[in-house]
């Protein structure tokens, strides 16, 4: 009802720009499930067939038909307010947003996807404007006498050009050459129930970049993925980053058995930082797992019950021996980090060279340098400074409740 106000509300403001109010409306008295939408963006060119979208989605279903066509309504009534709300929405985005109960829930959604649509549409408009560039600007040449040759990719060279198909083939062939003769690391698949999909599309990502790290590396580890459903979101949105996963020729195993159906017992070992043995030195006759988790919204510690559960040898890498955490930073990291660290552990043995794939936000020498640069670059003195992060840490103190009721002293009271 919220919806259907604000639209009779915005229909009878008067309309200054009659181009830009470009959606139409086919209202039915009896029964707003029977109603017949026809939705364009501000963008022309990108249409939503919403009737072919309502018959998929709902086949004959007169409830969630009449849900599905009331929430495309009130997505047309954001677009016409001038929210943030998405020119073009899929199908799949579409059973989403079915499945959420809140309306605030629907905008943070509705948000995330205006500002991935807008992202791509910057990076296509700065391709083309690079592209323009690049076509208008003429070539340099340099000639300190008239007769000499050029050299360079447009020109004579001396090297033979190595092209991105051929150094695509050649790391293929590496990680092909793994799977008969490299080490086992499995990725442990079983977590995407406790993940949310937003956590579960970074998790796919994070995997995305970890088959390229181990691919690239000089010698790589035979990667196993067990625990998978085939037709889960994680494998879905993998499949969007990988196209060629599933073809006979790719260099990954991909297993829905669990990892003791598969190994010998005794030689796995569970990588969590949630348990106390620390992993002092690299077997390279053990198996080492990983868990595939994102756990941004869930902190409990489900790889080491998962460990306990199937009784493993645990183990966590001894970060605190060699790294100097930034404050207030997490020690857990992400499954594209764990495994460069393992591949340069087990080159070198060396922690210190194996760690420098530990992102640099979370080290102390970071924040260190920072705030040496901010203290460079302020014109406050060292005084108003600290009193200004005194502040800051007195506001950071606060409770939930107490940042309520200051934010609602300050709508009220204008000495706040």
């Amino acid at each position: 009802m919220f919806c259907l106000r604000s639209l009779v509300s915005h229909l009878r403001r008067p309309i200054k720009n009659k181009s830009v109010f470009l959606s139409r409306f086919t209202f039915n008295n009896t029964n707003i499930g029977q109603t017949s939408f026809r939705y364009y963006g501000l963008n022309a060119e990108i249409e939503d067939d919403s009737d072919a979208i309502v018959n998929d989605l709902c086949k004959g279903d007169s409830n969630l038909e009449k849900k599905l066509k009331v929430l495309m309504l009130e997505v047309e009534v954001m677009r016409q307010d001038g929210r943030c709300a998405p020119d073009y929405i899929s199908k799949d985005k579409w059973a989403r947003l079915l499945k959420m109960d809140t309306r605030n829930q629907r905008n943070n959604f509705l948000l995330y996807l205006f500002k991935l649509e807008k992202k791509k549409e910057n990076e296509k408009a700065r391709k083309e404007a690079r592209k323009k560039q690049l076509e208008e600007s003429p070539l340099e040449e340099f000639r300190e006498y008239p007769d000499d040759l050029l050299y360079g990719i447009q020109y004579q060279s001396l090297f033979l050009r190595i092209r991105d198909s051929s150094m695509n083939m050649f790391d293929n062939y590496r990680a092909l050459r793994s799977i008969i003769y490299g080490q086992s690391v499995v990725i442990d698949c079983s977590y995407e129930e406790h993940m949310v999909w937003r956590e579960t599309l970074n998790a796919a990502k994070q995997m995305t970049f970890l088959f390229g790290d181990n691919r690239i590396h000089k010698d790589p580890f035979n990667l196993h993925m067990c625990n998978v459903k085939p037709n889960g979101e994680f494998m879905k949105q993998l499949r969007k980053n990988i196209p060629s996963l599933e073809e006979p020729w790719f260099p990954m195993n991909i297993h829905s058995e669990s990892y003791l159906d598969l190994f010998p017992k005794e030689k796995l070992v569970y990588l969590t930082p949630h348990c106390r043995e620390e992993l002092t030195s690299f077997d390279p006759e053990a198996v080492y797992i990983v868990g595939c988790m994102v756990d941004k919204m869930n902190n409990e510690p489900l790889s080491l019950a998962k460990a306990k559960k199937d009784g493993l040898k645990m183990a966590k890498l001894p970060l605190d021996r060699y790294i100097e955490w930034a404050p207030g930073s997490k020690k857990n990291l992400n499954i594209n980090h764990m495994i460069p660290i393992l591949l340069d552990l087990r080159l070198t043995g060396d922690w210190e060279f194996a760690l420098r794939h530990i992102p640099r936000r979370k080290l102390m020498e970071t924040k260190i340098l920072a705030m040496q640069k901010r203290f460079d670059n302020t014109s406050l003195n060292r005084q108003d400074l600290f009193k200004s992060f005194k502040n800051v840490r007195r506001n950071s103190s606060l409770t939930m409740n107490e940042k309520k009721f200051k934010s609602k002293r300050s709508l009220y009271y204008d000495d706040m």
